[in-house]
């Protein structure tokens, strides 16, 4: 596959301001695609980064300028770890068709999954998460997506695609059955009760901006099972992004939101994760683009934090808790190491044949010792058995 019929080159003036020596910048520390440096062999790389200019299904307009705002920001930032190989293959091809674009995203997506490089999108809006879901349409394995949204994009039917509706879509795909979707930072008064029942009843869930913001360490579980994450600017508070395409004076800080991508980092069932919703018109000093820069920065840092484990071979110390609301024992696993939670569900996995192991915390384990059984047993064991 050439990756450079797919892309346009990389082509950004020279920045006025500069951070730091122009060696030490995360400019300098990846190779990128541009007019005289076409793509090559890609082999050798742990991360390539795309821009998707486009927002023709967009609810509201005015992202697809983004992905170049952001490279300016990043760029100036300070390198990550060099020995974490990087590259930018430059913005996607605008099609006629925006249908061709989702599957021109997928296309890439696959290439780069094929080589065990994780793909950073940088959007344009958040309906081009359906190029990247249409890759894990034939999969065998449960696929799990995370959202960071403060609102819950579904609810509108049969309309046609668009950002607003992105996952009425999505829970409409080929091997939904094999989905588990989770929606990190709801707020309430943007999520209708009776919209909360349906999709709950769907077998997703959503975890409030509240919980998080008390504990924000409880999602680490989460991010550790994702494979492929969607980020709506968003989910961060409007005094912080003010370019978000459906600003609130409530969400996450900037903290935050990078602290919540750098768990996602070191996922080792990463594969994807796209940035969207960056209104560049409405960007006050580019602060919107300098966060979500900022984000991409700590997404690759929390990298260096992988760790492959499966406990159900070697390496944790295993332990069975009797529970009598579920009338059978739950199963949970240590890592000797890393001192991370899992749980085991009492369901094959098609491939493997061994029983399905998510990621779950130490709180979870107190709570099934209470005869308590954590939520995200129950939900698991609903959607999966």
């Amino acid at each position: 596959m050439d990756l450079n019929l797919y892309f346009n080159p990389v082509s950004l003036e020279k920045p006025d301001l500069s951070y730091l020596n122009e060696a030490d910048s995360f400019g300098r520390s990846v190779s990128i695609h541009t007019p005289n440096t076409p793509i090559q062999n890609i082999e050798n790389y742990d991360v390539a980064i795309m821009g998707v200019e486009e927002d023709r299904n967009a609810h509201i307009q005015g992202s697809a300028s983004a992905p170049d705002n952001i490279r300016k920001k990043l760029y100036l930032l300070g390198y990550v770890n060099k020995k974490t190989k990087i590259i930018d293959l430059g913005n996607l091809k605008r099609t006629e068709n925006i249908n061709d674009s989702y599957f021109a995203i997928r296309d890439v997506f696959l290439e780069l999954k094929e080589r065990n490089i994780i793909l950073i999108v940088l959007g344009g809006s958040q309906d081009l998460a359906m190029g990247i879901s249409k890759a894990f349409e034939q999969s065998l394995k449960i696929w799990s997506v995370t959202s960071l949204d403060s609102r819950l994009d579904f609810g509108f039917g049969k309309e046609d695609l668009s950002s607003k509706n992105y996952l009425d879509h999505l829970f409409r795909q080929k091997n939904y059955k094999n989905l588990n979707f989770i929606n990190l930072g709801h707020q309430l008064y943007f999520s209708p009760t009776r919209l909360l029942d349906k999709y709950e009843k769907k077998g997703y869930s959503s975890v409030r901006l509240g919980i998080i913001r008390d504990n924000i360490a409880s999602i680490e579980p989460i991010l550790r099972d994702t494979d492929f994450l969607i980020s709506d600017l968003s989910i961060v508070k409007q005094s912080e992004a003010p370019a978000a395409s459906c600003p609130s004076p409530n969400g996450l800080s900037g903290s935050e939101f990078c602290q919540l991508l750098r768990y996602a980092g070191a996922s080792s069932k990463m594969k994807a994760v796209l940035f969207s919703e960056l209104i560049a018109d409405s960007d006050i000093n580019k602060q919107s683009a300098h966060l979500s820069a900022q984000a991409i920065w700590y997404f690759i840092d929390g990298l260096s934090l992988k760790k492959d484990e499966n406990p159900q071979l070697k390496g944790s110390k295993k332990f069975i808790v009797s529970n009598s609301s579920s009338e059978q024992n739950i199963i949970f696993y240590k890592s000797n190491s890393t001192n991370r939670w899992w749980m085991e569900i009492p369901v094959k996995e098609k491939k493997s044949e061994k029983n399905i192991l998510f990621s779950c915390s130490y709180e979870d384990y107190q709570k099934a010792c209470i005869n308590e059984i954590p939520d995200r047993w129950w939900r698991f064991m609903r959607k999966f058995s």
